[in-house]
Parts: C-alpha cells; sequence; structure tokens
C-alpha cells in the first residue's frame, strides 16, 4: 500500500459497507457455524474499516510533515544561495570560481611563486576632494568609479586584490600554465580602458554635482610575486607580496597625473601594443638596481579602434563627445586618444565622401 496518495472511503462506500455489515449477522442467524465465521469476518472488516482510518490520519501526517521538510529546504537553498552571493561580491572572480570549485587551499602558509603583471592606481586629488563633498556624496562617487573599474577588469581577466579607498591593486597571470606575455598585455589593455572611460564617469560625477577633474595615476611592473594565504589560523587575505610589488606601487606615485608609468620588464613584453616614450629611471628601496620606466602612450592599433568612447558610431554617422583639451594639463595619453577619435572621424568622413561620389 502506497503513502503517495490519501487512502479514503467514499461516504457512500462506508455506508454501503456498513450496511453490509450489519445485515450480514442477521442473514446467518440460523446456522451458528456460519453465523460465528460471518461474525469474524465483521470483526475484521470493523478492524480494517479502523485501520484504514488510521492509515488515512498518517497519510496526512506524512504529507504535512514532508510540504514542512520542502518549505524548510527551500529556505535553506536560499539562505546558502544569499551567503554565497555575498562571499562572491567579497572576493576576485577567480578566487570565488577555486573556492566554489574546491580547489583552493584555505590555510595560512599555503603559496607559490608565479611571473606576474603587477597593477596599482589611484584618483588624483581625491584626499582633498573627501574634504570638499558630503560623505553620501563620496560615497556614490567612488562607488561609481570601483564599480567601472571592477567591470573593466573583469573583462580583461584581472585579479582585484584589493580596494584602498580610492586605490586599486590588480594583478594578472595567477592560472596555471599562464603566459606572462599574455596577462602583461591584457594588463596593460586593461589600463588604457580605464584612462580612456574616465570622460563618461567625470561626467556622472558632474551630475551628481561634484565638479572634481577624473584623472587616475596608474603603474605597471612584471616580475615574480608570492601569491597565496597570508595571516593567522582563523583569519587569512589571499593575496601577494615581493619586491615587485612594491615597484608597481612606487611606479603608481612618480606616475604623472592622467598616464600609466610602466616598468622595463613589462615593456619588455608589450613592447609590440603600445606606443610609449622613456621616462628614465626610479629608485626603490629594497630593489639594488635602477628601474627603468616607460609611459604609455597609446596603443599601436588604437586608431582603427571603435571602441574609442571620444567617438560614437552609428548607422547614420558617428557623434564626437567627451574632449576637453588643455595644453598644460592633459596628459599625453589623452592626447592620442583625442588624436585617435579625430583621425578616425576624419578616416569615416573620407570613406562617407567616396561612397556618395
Amino acid at each position: 500500500m502506497s503513502l503517495d496518495s490519501p487512502i479514503n472511503l467514499s461516504a457512500a462506500d462506508r455506508a454501503e459497507l456498513e450496511r453490509l455489515l450489519q445485515s450480514l449477522p442477521e442473514r446467518s442467524a440460523g446456522v451458528p457455524t456460519l453465523a460465528a465465521d460471518v461474525q469474524g469476518l465483521v470483526d475484521l472488516a470493523q478492524r480494517l474499516i479502523q485501520d484504514i482510518d488510521d492509515l488515512s490520519l498518517m497519510h496526512g501526517a506524512v504529507v504535512e510533515h514532508s510540504t514542512g521538510l520542502e518549505n524548510e529546504l527551500s529556505r535553506s537553498n536560499e539562505r546558502v544561495s544569499s551567503m554565497i552571493e555575498s562571499m562572491r561580491r567579497y572576493l576576485s572572480a577567480q578566487l570565488f570560481q577555486r573556492i566554489m570549485g574546491g580547489t583552493a587551499e584555505v590555510s595560512a602558509g599555503s603559496h607559490q611563486r608565479r611571473n606576474l603583471t603587477v597593477f596599482f592606481s589611484d584618483i588624483v586629488g581625491f584626499t582633498e576632494l573627501t574634504d570638499t563633498v558630503e560623505p553620501e556624496m563620496l560615497s556614490q562617487m567612488l562607488n561609481s568609479y570601483l564599480d567601472e573599474m571592477a567591470s573593466i577588469c573583469d573583462k580583461w581577466g584581472g585579479t582585484i586584490d584589493k580596494f584602498i579607498g580610492d586605490a586599486v591593486m590588480i594583478y594578472f597571470g595567477d592560472e596555471e600554465q599562464s603566459d606572462p606575455v599574455d596577462g602583461a598585455r591584457r594588463c596593460v589593455c586593461m589600463a588604457l580602458e580605464m584612462q580612456s572611460c574616465l570622460g563618461l564617469l567625470e561626467e556622472r560625477w558632474r551630475h551628481l554635482g561634484s565638479n572634481h577633474r577624473l584623472r587616475i595615476r596608474v603603474g605597471i611592473n612584471s616580475g615574480y610575486c608570492t601569491v597565496g594565504n597570508f595571516g593567522s589560523s582563523s583569519r587569512v587575505d589571499y593575496t601577494i607580496v615581493g619586491g615587485n610589488v612594491n615597484v608597481a606601487s612606487r611606479l603608481e606615485h612618480q606616475c604623472a597625473p592622467g598616464g600609466i608609468l610602466i616598468s622595463g620588464s613589462t615593456y619588455a613584453l608589450v613592447r609590440e601594443l603600445v606606443e610609449v616614450r622613456s621616462v628614465g629611471h626610479i629608485t626603490v628601496k629594497g630593489v639594488a638596481h635602477p628601474i627603468e620606466t616607460f609611459e604609455v602612450m597609446a596603443r599601436r592599433d588604437s586608431v582603427l579602434d571603435d571602441t574609442n568612447p571620444m567617438l560614437l558610431q552609428h548607422d547614420e554617422g558617428f557623434d564626437l563627445r567627451n574632449i576637453h583639451f588643455d595644453a598644460r594639463q592633459t596628459p599625453a595619453i589623452e592626447r592620442e586618444a583625442i588624436v585617435s577619435s579625430l583621425r578616425r572621424a576624419l578616416a569615416l568622413l573620407e570613406q562617407s565622401g567616396h561612397t556618395s561620389g
């Protein structure tokens, strides 16, 4: 007998069964042996009716309990999903995937050497900005900026190590069998895209009520670092340490506002990708030799790049926007972006003229 469905006698069936049970003793009264047998059957049938009633009650209880378990399981799944989503927001995409896949070692002291490209950036004049705007507005401005930076980082496959106020620390190359050249190229492309999107972010800031000129400094260095878990037995931080991390941080501090400053080791990996100018050498505490540095001017293929935010193409033509040039303050990389967008616009105009002719 299955408990998958209720075990019930209909009212009509129950009435008919009870009528038969009542009539059987009367019909068999003249035959003593048969009467006794019939009475036994009557007693058995009555017990069966009681058993059916008991089973019906049991079935109802099981169904109710099962429904309660299903509801509790559903609530537990919702709580777990919420916790996983919260954890995802606190971790880089790569580290989150490792933890969920069961491949991440979470004990302190688990680390290894990797050939990485390390990125540091911060907002020029952010400290002064914090003294001139209300905390609520500052929070909106900073979150809009960091959200855009994180989105671009995810696009290029970087790992966000941490946010420190307005500062961002990212690295590339922590994957198994990763290619140092590929990591360095993706990092520099990410930095260029971050610089190119600042005009749109500055417009958003103006809509919030701020006239702050949004510019960032970027420092990038490539080399071996130690990556893994550092901390105590109760709290660990998955991060990178080493001299090459310090070099990237120092490059960011030395960078001109609006620029991207890379080390010679990074330039050796991306020389075919970008135009640069030599800036000279810097000294870094803990590094025995001076560090050769280069300022990234533009991607070599930027003139053909259809994603330039200063030029928006559409079916009818194009729109030029977000071009602000100051001969004294506009950084070299932004000048190159302006030149690139104007060259692209000119090429489209000439192409349109030939087509219409």
